[in-house]
């Protein structure tokens, strides 16, 4: 809606040109896009995080946050146990619950996310330009863990328990980025590229183990971060919690490439691809990984004309 926005307001400023005169004719000479001075843009898309980094959230014992949280705690563990005989009625009180390494998703996935940017560009005569900019997308994970139930006598009829992973992390991004315009190809059609370097920051919002009910209808959530520093869970007991931050900050490698249309001197719309390989403070099974993500977007571009006429 931003972007709509702006563009509305911006579509009626006036083109203005520079002129020379060539013999009796005038020629018109519009060097917006590749003199010196400041581009501004504001832009938002869509974005997929790499699979590498949601191995973080499939609730393996070798994760930093993980099932045995839960599984090896007697008082989260009676819940656990009384919502799957509440959801489940041929699990009794007296089996034993657990769940098997080998039942966890193995290739969990983050959802489609939305991405959302600001950045500023100064150009560097002859299309050059460096570029700053920041992003941010909101990432979530799903995935399903099938429980074991020492005892249950398996068959077609009665499905075997599960429980759902719900994880949520924020990602931003900075990107400090050498550009590229193509001014030549085309009077309102220019190609431009960027790479550079990014220096990222993670924080796990949220990692919750949910029991659902045939409707899908929650019946017992549980978090997998620890609020309690590492001391052991008693229920009924005044303990004290901490904000405990599970993320930092990453680094990594980013690229840019897309095509500037342009709408006035003032004005482009820049659809964009944007992909970065990148470092982040999250380890799944307690390695660093380097993951690919990427995204696009539609960046609503102003361009600095007071500067550039200036200059």
């Amino acid at each position: 809606m931003t972007v709509l926005l702006l563009v509305a307001m911006m579509l009626p400023v006036v083109v203005f040109a520079q002129r020379e005169e060539v013999g009796d004719a005038i020629a018109f000479r519009d060097t917006t896009w590749y003199d010196r001075g400041f581009d501004f843009y504001i832009g938002g898309g869509m974005f997929w995080g790499g699979k590498k980094t949601a191995l973080y959230y499939n609730g393996s014992k070798y994760n930093e946050c993980n099932l045995n949280y839960l599984f090896k705690n007697d008082a989260w563990m009676r819940e656990i146990k009384e919502t799957v005989v509440k959801i489940y009625p041929y699990v009794s009180m007296n089996d034993k619950i657990s769940y098997r390494e080998q039942d966890l998703n193995l290739m969990p996935t983050y959802n489609l996310s939305s991405l959302i940017g600001l950045g500023l560009r100064y150009k560097i005569r002859n299309n050059w330009g460096i570029s700053l900019s920041y992003s941010f997308s909101r990432l979530t994970v799903n995935s399903k863990v099938l429980l074991d139930v020492e005892g249950m006598v398996p068959t077609n009829t009665r499905p075997q328990p599960e429980m759902t992973l719900s994880a949520k992390e924020d990602r931003s991004m900075i990107d400090l980025s050498v550009s590229y315009l193509f001014s030549d190809v085309h009077r309102m059609l220019k190609p431009f590229i960027e790479v550079g370097a990014q220096f990222n920051y993670v924080r796990v919002k949220k990692f919750d183990a949910i029991l659902l009910d045939a409707h899908n209808v929650p019946q017992l959530t549980l978090t997998l971060l620890d609020p309690y520093g590492g001391a052991n869970y008693v229920p009924g007991v005044d303990m004290q919690t901490f904000d405990v931050i599970y993320g930092g900050p990453g680094f990594g490698g980013s690229f840019s490439a897309g095509l500037k249309i342009v709408v006035n001197k003032y004005v482009s719309l820049d659809p964009t691809f944007y992909g970065c390989f990148s470092h982040l403070h999250i380890k799944p099974y307690g390695e660093s990984v380097v993951s690919f993500n990427y995204g696009v977007m539609l960046r609503v571009v102003v361009n600095d004309f007071f500067l550039h006429n200036n200059m």
